[in-house]
């Protein structure tokens, strides 16, 4: 007994004291909608267009759940020269996308280069980062370069969008369409 007892007890302090150094929760995601101003220090603003399309989360089967895991965000950037759009999941608790360009780095020579760029945001407080990197080409070294942002709501978009686009069958196994 003392053998297999002093492995629950080491077991359960282990797991208290990983408990203990756990971090803040973090809180729930909204899903956005709507037209908001893009701003990032040294650009000129943009304006992002936000719709977003979910997908119940069928659960037990007995009831729809409209849960943000389950959405896409769809991010329309204008001008798009400034801050690219595209569509944003929820990755570690942010909504999260990355653009790959072929071409989104002008070397000194004036030929172009690829350019790989991430945007995280939180919906709640309307921050975010703008992860941009590139691997060491044309004469430049490999850059990883993060740069804050935020989001202010303009307002609503002019075409209503409806979240949760598919209906799911009633009971049993629920089937979307």
């Amino acid at each position: 007994m003392s053998k297999y007892f002093s492995g629950l007890v080491g077991a359960a302090l282990l797991c208290a004291a990983l408990v203990g150094f756990a971090g803040p929760a973090r809180a729930d995601q909204q899903v956005m909608q709507g037209v908001y101003t893009f701003h990032q220090e040294g650009l000129p603003d943009a304006q992002w267009s936000i719709y977003p399309s979910c997908v119940p989360v069928v659960g037990d089967l007995r009831a729809e759940i409209h849960d943000p895991v389950a959405c896409r965000l769809h991010v329309s950037s204008s001008p798009n020269v400034v801050a690219k759009g595209g569509d944003a999941v929820l990755t570690d608790g942010l909504w999260a996308y990355n653009i790959s360009s072929v071409d989104g780095l002008t070397c000194p020579d004036g030929s172009q280069q690829a350019l790989m760029e991430t945007f995280r945001f939180d919906s709640n407080t309307l921050t975010g980062t703008r992860i941009i990197s590139h691997n060491q080409i044309c004469g430049l070294p490999a850059t990883l370069d993060k740069k804050p942002f935020t989001l202010t709501y303009q307002g609503p978009l002019p075409i209503p969008v409806e979240q949760y686009p598919l209906i799911c069958e009633p009971g049993g196994l629920r089937r979307c369409f």
